[in-house]
C-alpha cells in the first residue's frame, strides 16, 4: 500500500486509517465541521492581522473572496450583510 504521508511510518498510517474507519459517521462529520470552523477562524484572524487598517466591510469582502474564490459574489454577499446590519440597527 502506498502511504499518504511521507513523514508517517506506514504501520502508524494503517492504524490511523483503521481508527478513522471504525469511527461512527456522525463523529467523523463533527470532526470535519470542527476543522472547517477552525480553518475559517484562522483565515479571518489572518486577514485581520494582515489588514489592520481596513474597515470591517473590507475585511469581510476579503474573507468572502477567499472563501468563495469569486470577487463579484463576495461583493454582493458583503453588501447584503451590510444592509442587513443597517436594518437591524433601526
Amino acid at each position: 500500500m502506498n502511504t499518504l504521508s511521507s513523514d508517517t511510518h506506514p504501520e502508524i498510517e494503517r492504524l490511523h486509517i483503521e481508527l478513522i474507519r471504525k469511527t461512527p459517521i456522525s463523529r467523523r462529520l463533527q470532526m470535519v465541521a470542527s476543522l472547517v470552523k477552525t480553518t475559517r477562524q484562522l483565515s479571518w484572524q489572518g486577514i485581520c492581522e494582515r489588514y489592520p487598517h481596513d474597515t470591517e466591510e473590507a475585511r469581510i469582502e476579503r474573507f468572502l473572496t477567499l472563501l468563495y474564490k469569486d470577487n463579484i459574489l463576495a461583493r454582493k454577499v458583503a453588501s447584503f450583510l451590510a444592509q442587513r446590519r443597517e436594518a437591524d440597527m433601526k
